[in-house]
């Protein structure tokens, strides 16, 4: 079975897996157990594994990078860990959240914990002057995190924001860190500042991509294949880019409808049924699904010139057909 988006090269994941456990330590006290649980069994390690085949895509190898990759994990989950708190989200990855498992107060410092051994690690990989610079890409794409995850709450329940300002969460969220740490995996291989800056817009695109799908999949699969509550968008009142789709393109009555799911007091499955109707209805679901594909091949279009990249660009095409 070939590798998706969903899943690193089998090769890699042993590797990436055994690099976290190393950074993050054995489980010794409470903070590197609820460190630990977070991390494992891993998600999709898509950037680890973005991080490593850019560093191929111009000549390098995986072991120099490997740690640096490791610790661009630690970043992501540690900001999952936070994202779960503010969204009061008790699941993640089909199982309990770190804050349902361990508490609140746990989660927050878990959080911490995995973003400072990310940070040790990458000022430990290789020579500084190219992981500083590898860094700093990093370090700009988690403060655009932090400020989209602000932007993200302060459009909760807003149906008129516009998909503008649902696209400029997606960036920060999501496309940013893809983007950056494709782009620092160019950068520790002595990549051309060209090289670098294609693959980072080849990582930023692939990012968005797979975001929208992540935010279609409440709608055209299973709760049991997410891993996630269906409802949990619901439930949060967080409109997403099908969704406003959705409202851009209803009619009178299906706004009044999908005004009624992210104001009133439906149990969220109801609200989660009538939403599902309403994006079949207008189109929603297919019009999403068409902007990831153009993202994707605006993405594989970055890779053109570039030494080796086969596998990014199979990374990139099964972004968008990704069930779970």
């Amino acid at each position: 079975m070939p590798a998706t988006a969903t899943q690193a090269p089998r090769t890699l994941i042993p590797l990436v897996e055994a690099e976290l456990a190393r950074l993050v330590g054995s489980g010794e006290d409470l903070l590197e157990m609820a460190c630990l649980d977070a991390l494992f069994p891993t998600g999709k390690l898509l950037r680890p594994t973005l991080c490593i085949e850019s560093a191929r895509a111009v000549g390098g190898r995986a072991e120099p990078v490997l740690s640096f990759a490791a610790a661009i994990e630690c970043l992501h989950v540690a900001s999952l860990v936070h994202d779960d708190i503010v969204d009061q989200d008790p699941m993640r990855r089909g199982r309990a959240s770190t804050a349902e498992r361990f508490g609140l107060a746990e989660a927050l410092l878990a959080g911490d914990g995995l973003f400072t051994a990310g940070w040790v690690a990458m000022l430990r990989t290789g020579p500084a002057g190219p992981v500083l610079e590898a860094s700093r890409a990093v370090a700009e794409a988690m403060h655009a995190m932090c400020r989209a995850s602000m932007l993200e709450t302060t459009i909760r329940e807003d149906l008129s924001c516009g998909r503008s300002a649902v696209l400029e969460v997606i960036r920060g969220k999501t496309a940013a860190l893809t983007g950056a740490a494709c782009q620092a995996g160019a950068i520790l291989a002595a990549a051309t500042p060209e090289q670098a800056e294609a693959l980072r817009q080849y990582g930023e695109l692939l990012g968005t991509a797979f975001q929208i799908r992540d935010d279609l999949l409440p709608y055209t699969a299973q709760d049991r294949i997410t891993g996630k509550r269906a409802t949990s968008d619901v439930a949060n009142r967080q409109p997403t880019l099908p969704v406003l789709l959705a409202y851009e393109s209803a009619g009178e009555h299906d706004r009044r409808l999908l005004t009624r799911v992210f104001h009133g007091d439906a149990d969220p499955a109801t609200a989660h049924r009538d939403l599902l109707d309403v994006l079949t209805r207008t189109g929603a679901i297919a019009e999403a699904t068409r902007q990831a594909h153009r993202c994707v091949a605006r993405a594989r279009e970055a890779l053109d010139g570039l030494p080796s990249t086969e596998r990014l660009a199979r990374l990139a095409d099964s972004a968008v057909d990704r069930h779970r």
